[in-house]
């Protein structure tokens, strides 16, 4: 497949997520959330006829947040499905008979990613809540690469423990399936070079 051709698609259906709210960081305007619960986010959880043991608060900075009865539950990195089911399985172990738990997210932390130089449309991308975004969807939402981008030697920029790591990723490699697509994380930093004819 062309290289633009590829790009174009990625574009549209960058478009597209940010069109469907795919890329949206705030749960729906009076309404609860599901999907992927991100640390620091603020959820609520219900336990039906067990009006005591409602909990809602932000997650802490490792991604748990405390009940009543079971402790600290870590919640981060699960669906509100996932979590949901976690919680129903501690309640059992001693507590409750048959707890039916609900999670909802009631607000998300904003997560971004940035993309810089020879693309379209550079900037501050966010993250969408229920899915990944790899680096070839995030250069789609930028427009896409120029005519003069380096397309070999992206540099993504990414801290892991707060040192930061450089990668270089060649887009075509990536395309062309010869190298497997990145999801990208909070703060990345992607940034495409200019080609030196």
């Amino acid at each position: 497949m062309n290289i633009k051709l590829f790009l174009i698609i990625a574009a549209m259906i960058g478009a597209f997520a940010a069109l469907t709210g795919g890329a949206s960081g705030q749960a729906p305007a009076g309404g609860r959330a599901s999907g992927t619960i991100g640390s620091m986010d603020t959820v609520e959880i219900r336990v039906f006829r067990e009006e005591e043991l409602t909990t809602m608060g932000q997650l802490s900075p490792n991604g748990t947040i405390t009940m009543p009865l079971i402790g600290a539950v870590k919640m981060a990195g699960l669906t509100t499905d996932q979590a949901a089911a976690a919680i129903t399985a501690k309640l059992k172990d001693g507590f409750l008979v048959n707890p039916q738990v609900s999670v909802s997210i009631e607000a998300r932390v904003r997560r971004s990613i940035t993309v810089l130089g020879q693309v379209q449309n550079s900037g501050v991308f966010e993250l969408p809540a229920n899915r990944k975004l790899t680096v070839v969807e995030a250069i789609g939402m930028a427009g896409g690469a120029t005519r003069i981008a380096n397309t070999k030697k992206i540099t993504l920029k990414r801290n892991t423990g707060g040192k930061p790591q450089v990668s270089i990723l060649n887009l075509k490699d990536i395309t062309s399936g010869k190298t497997a697509d990145i999801p990208l994380r909070d703060g990345d930093v992607l940034t495409v070079p200019e080609s030196l004819f």
